[in-house]
């Protein structure tokens, strides 16, 4: 499968700023992604690439998330809503599905990654703004990114348009409850959301080494965990099973890279359960379940 006939997606009347590298922009390349999200894929661009990194890390979440099998994906038209350095576009691809790996800017990046590929056409565009023709894909796929849009409920409203009838939708964001909302991230947000991004970053890979070794102390005694998840801004994933084969300095550029993603992005705003399914309804999407973890909340097209 390829995108050769990739104006076929087109609205009428939708053409790009410009197109180059084989990539159609519609978006000019600073937007308010710039200085977070673009910093971290331009300092750990092939970080969270199950391919290189050497896990089943991107692979095992996105069925663990979807509740679907990898047959599922295989020969759908996907629209990816946010591919950023494209660790999700590369499983996407490895299920046997063709992606439109949409990214207001930075999408070079996600392009050099997956290499040559007929079957992804990466689009520089806003997820608010998408140039496609309502109702052409399979799949309507949007993970980690809507709550970082400025307005992630209409920005729901408008991706959903793009599902076909009888297709498929995957919308993530986070959750709202008491276990997202007492983290570290969101009483310092309002004053690190405001930092020179670059000052941010340096700043958190200063203290990464240090941090990494409290917070692995205290994961040991009773409360500890309590402590790192409330007070300690860092993100250890030395206990998680996907990641038991890398070194500690592994562990640590990606402790650094989700703590920043954690404290720099403008946005993080998101939806509450109920409206996530309300827009499904209102886009005739009856065919959905939600489902709410304590960090996340999934709303996804139900598995046959």
């Amino acid at each position: 499968m390829s995108f050769h006939d990739f104006d076929e997606f087109l609205a009428e009347g939708k053409k790009p700023l410009s197109f180059k590298d084989g990539i159609p922009r519609f978006t000019p390349d600073e937007s308010y992604s710039t200085g977070n999200f673009a910093l971290l894929r331009e300092n750990h661009a092939t970080l969270q690439l199950d391919s290189k990194n050497g896990t089943t890390d991107r692979r095992d979440t996105i069925l663990d998330r979807t509740k679907w099998s990898p047959e599922f994906f295989k020969g759908k038209t996907i629209l990816e809503c946010g591919c950023g350095a494209g660790p999700d576009t590369e499983i996407l691809r490895g299920f046997g599905a063709r992606v439109m790996a949409v990214d207001i800017a930075g999408v070079d990046i996600a392009k050099r990654n997956l290499g040559d590929d007929d079957g992804v056409q990466f689009v520089q565009a806003s997820i608010m703004d998408l140039p496609f023709k309502p109702q052409s894909f399979d799949i309507v796929f949007c993970h980690r990114v809507i709550m970082h849009t400025p307005a992630p409920e209409k920005t729901l409203d408008h991706i959903l348009q793009f599902v076909k009838p009888g297709g498929a939708i995957f919308i993530h964001s986070y959750a709202s409850g008491p276990a997202q909302t007492w983290r570290w991230k969101y009483p310092l947000r309002p004053f690190t959301k405001k930092l020179d991004p670059e000052k941010l970053y340096n700043f958190i890979c200063g203290y990464a080494h240090g941090a990494f070794k409290v917070t692995s102390a205290l994961r040991k005694i009773p409360g500890g965990r309590v402590i790192n998840h409330v007070l300690i801004p860092f993100m250890n994933f030395r206990h998680a099973k996907q990641f038991k084969n890398l070194t500690d300095e592994q562990v640590i550029e990606i402790g650094v890279h989700d703590t920043f993603d954690a404290l720099s992005p403008p946005y993080d705003k998101p939806i509450p359960p109920q409206t996530m399914l309300k827009y499904a309804h209102k886009h005739g999407l009856d065919n959905v379940e939600l489902e709410k973890r304590q960090m996340v909340t999934l709303l996804r097209t139900k598995a046959a």
